[in-house]
C-alpha cells in the first residue's frame, strides 16, 4: 500500500512539537521561542506546499471520474437549469405573445424566485460534480424553501406576490444592522425604511410585521391562522415527497451531533473528503424541486395572463421535469468508461 502523504505531514508536525516542547523554558523569551518555531516550520514548508499540490490534483482527478460515472445525472441537472432559465426569459422578457401581463409585483416575484432557484441549482451541481453531496444536500434545503414560497404564492389570493415583495422593508426594519452595518449609511436609509414599514403595516395590518407576515392573508383563508410560521407555509404548499428527505437536509445545515453521521461513508469510515455516495439521488431531488418551483411560478402567472402558450409551458415543464428525473436516476451506473482510476 502506498504511503499516505498526510501521514508524513502529521509526523512532521509531531516531530516539530516534540522538538519545541522544551524550548519554551530554554528560550530567553517568548519572542525567541516563536522564532525557533518559525525556523522549524520553514524546514518542511516545501513539503507542505507539495502536499497541497497533490491534494488539488487528487481532487481534480476525482471530479473528472465523477463526471464520467454520473454523466447522465449531471447532464439531466444541467438540462433542467437551462430549461428553467429559458422559461424565466420567456415569461419576463416577452418571449411569446402575452394576452395580459401580470402586475409588476408578480413579474418581480417570478423573476427573483426563478433566478434564485437556478442560481442555487448551479451551486448544487458544482458541489455534486466536486464530490460533496453533503454540501449539495444543505443547499437543497434553501431550494426547498423556495419551493414552499412559490407554492404559497400560487395558492394565495391576488396581491400575495406584492405582500411578499414589499415585506423586505419589514425584514430590514427588524434587523437593520444586518443589512446596513455602516452606521452612516443606515442613518441615511433609516427614515425611508421606517416610513415604508409603517405604511405597509397600516395597509396590510399589524400581523404583517411578523417574520412571515406576508403570508397572513393566505394563512388566514386556508388555515384560520393569523400569525403564520414556516411550518404553516409548508402545510399550505402541501408538497409531496420531501418530508422524508428534509430532516437529513436540516442536519446537514446545522452543527448537531446527527449531522456528523453524514460524514460516514457506505463502508462505515469517517470521511471528510470528496465522495460518490448519493450523487444521483440529490441530482434527481434537485431536478424535481426546480421543476416544482417553475410549475408554481408559471401557474401563478397564468392567473393573470390567460395566454394559451402558458398552458403549453406548464405541460412542457412537467413532462421534461419527469423525464430528467428518470435520466438522473439512470445515472447510477457507469454508462461511460472512466479514464482515470
Amino acid at each position: 500500500m502506498a504511503a499516505d502523504p498526510y501521514d508524513g505531514y502529521l509526523q512532521a508536525l509531531l516531530d516539530l512539537t516534540a522538538s519545541t516542547e522544551h524550548d519554551l523554558t530554554a528560550a530567553d523569551d517568548e519572542h525567541d521561542f516563536f522564532r525557533q518555531i518559525e525556523e522549524s516550520v520553514a524546514d518542511f514548508e516545501d513539503d507542505l506546499l507539495a502536499l497541497a499540490d497533490r491534494t488539488w490534483e487528487s481532487r481534480a482527478r476525482f471530479e473528472r471520474n465523477l463526471g464520467e460515472r454520473f454523466f447522465l445525472a449531471f447532464r439531466a441537472l444541467d438540462s433542467v437549469l437551462a430549461i428553467t432559465y429559458a422559461a424565466t426569459r420567456l415569461l419576463t422578457t416577452g418571449g411569446f405573445q402575452h394576452s395580459k401581463r401580470p402586475p409588476h409585483a408578480v413579474q418581480y416575484a417570478a423573476s427573483t424566485l426563478l433566478s434564485r432557484a437556478v442560481s442555487v441549482g448551479h451551486e448544487i451541481c458544482a458541489m455534486l460534480r466536486a464530490g460533496f453531496p453533503g454540501g449539495a444536500y444543505a443547499r437543497w434545503r434553501t431550494l426547498y424553501e423556495l419551493d414552499v414560497v412559490a407554492a404559497v404564492l400560487r395558492k394565495g389570493p391576488r396581491g400575495t406576490a406584492a405582500r411578499y415583495i414589499d415585506h423586505r422593508w419589514v425584514l430590514v426594519a427588524k434587523k437593520p444592522r444586518e443589512y446596513f452595518p455602516d452606521e452612516g449609511e443606515w442613518a441615511q436609509m433609516q427614515p425611508k425604511v421606517e416610513k415604508m414599514t409603517a405604511r405597509l403595516i397600516r395597509r396590510y395590518g399589524p400581523n404583517y410585521s411578523n417574520t412571515y407576515g406576508w403570508a397572513t392573508e393566505v394563512a388566514k383563508r386556508k388555515l384560520g391562522i393569523e400569525k403564520p410560521q414556516f411550518w404553516h407555509l409548508e402545510k399550505i404548499a402541501n408538497l409531496k415527497g420531501h418530508s422524508a428527505l428534509l430532516a437529513g437536509a436540516n442536519h446537514s445545515v446545522h452543527a448537531d451531533s446527527l449531522g456528523g453521521l453524514l460524514t460516514i461513508d457506505q463502508d462505515g469510515i469517517l470521511h471528510s473528503g470528496a465522495r460518490s455516495d448519493d450523487i444521483h439521488i440529490i441530482c434527481a431531488l434537485t431536478i424535481k424541486t426546480i421543476g416544482e418551483i417553475a410549475d408554481s411560478i408559471i401557474r401563478m402567472w397564468r392567473t393573470y395572463d390567460p395566454s394559451p402558450s402558458l398552458d403549453t409551458l406548464v405541460g412542457l415543464n412537467g413532462e421534461l421535469s419527469l423525464t430528467l428525473q428518470l435520466d438522473a436516476w439512470s445515472g447510477t451506473s457507469a454508462t461511460r468508461t472512466s479514464e482515470a482510476s
